[in-house]
């Protein structure tokens, strides 16, 4: 009996979770698509900056 009744709850409490979400998460149509680039260094002087990704365009 409290097994059944434990499985009746968790289930209950699945479906409710399921049902309660909000889907604002969602992709849309149109819209601008905004990402990080990591390409684009932030200067022209290899001894400035730390990383390989803003020394490695400037190296050729």
């Amino acid at each position: 009996m409290k097994r059944k009744l434990a499985a009746f709850v968790a289930t209950g409490g699945l479906l409710t979770a399921l049902f309660a979400t909000n889907p604002t998460f969602a992709q849309k149509q149109g819209g601008i698509l905004k990402m990080y680039s990591p390409d684009s260094p932030a200067s022209m002087s290899i001894h400035e900056e730390a990383t390989i990704i803003s020394e490695r365009p400037m190296m050729g």
